[in-house]
């Protein structure tokens, strides 16, 4: 039996850098109530504080980050990921 390995799959996996979330806060260029809906948002999607996680990909022009914790991937636009704060 052959096995076949995606080399480009096993390198996007294995140079997945890893972050670490401090804080999820609204931009300070959208409204209020707007900026709070999407932190909400944020937080109904499982992101907290102290959660460490990894960039997979950027996708659609660089516009989308597609993010993974745990078994959990995410796709992000650009003002979502700019409500995310860590190292």
């Amino acid at each position: 039996m052959k096995t076949i390995v995606n080399f480009e799959a096993l390198w996007s996996i294995c140079s997945m850098e890893t972050f670490f979330l401090e804080k999820i806060e609204a931009c300070s260029d959208l409204p209020q109530k707007e900026g709070e809906d999407l932190v909400k948002r944020l937080y109904e999607l499982g992101l907290r504080p102290g959660l460490s996680y990894q960039v997979v990909t950027k996708i659609s022009f660089n516009s989308v980050t597609v993010i993974q914790y745990g078994l959990t991937r995410l796709a992000l636009n650009e003002q979502e990921m700019a409500c995310l704060h860590g190292r």
